[in-house]
């Protein structure tokens, strides 16, 4: 179970890096170069499937996989604006 987790943990972190690399993120309060942000990224996404093709069939893995990997581009976004926006209007 170990596996799964830190397989998930570790698409999750490699989301969250790619949407530190895109122009409009809401993440940071300046866009950073996109560069490390897109390699941490790449490289987060391809240890977690490769953690979760350790622990179950192809068509498991990649559903886990993309799974956590959609919610995080829907999630990450809504949630960073949203705090922002709270922050904004708590001044």
């Amino acid at each position: 179970m170990l596996l799964v987790w830190t397989g998930l943990f570790a698409t999750l972190a490699g989301t969250i890096a790619l949407y530190g690399a895109a122009p409009h993120q809401k993440l940071l309060p300046r866009r950073p170069r996109p560069a490390p942000w897109l390699w941490s990224g790449i490289a987060g996404c391809g240890l977690g499937l490769a953690l979760l093709l350790g622990w179950a069939g192809p068509a498991t893995a990649i559903f886990m996989w993309l799974t956590t990997a959609m919610t995080s581009w829907s999630l990450v976004p809504l949630l960073c604006a949203w705090l922002r926006h709270r922050k904004e209007n708590a001044s």
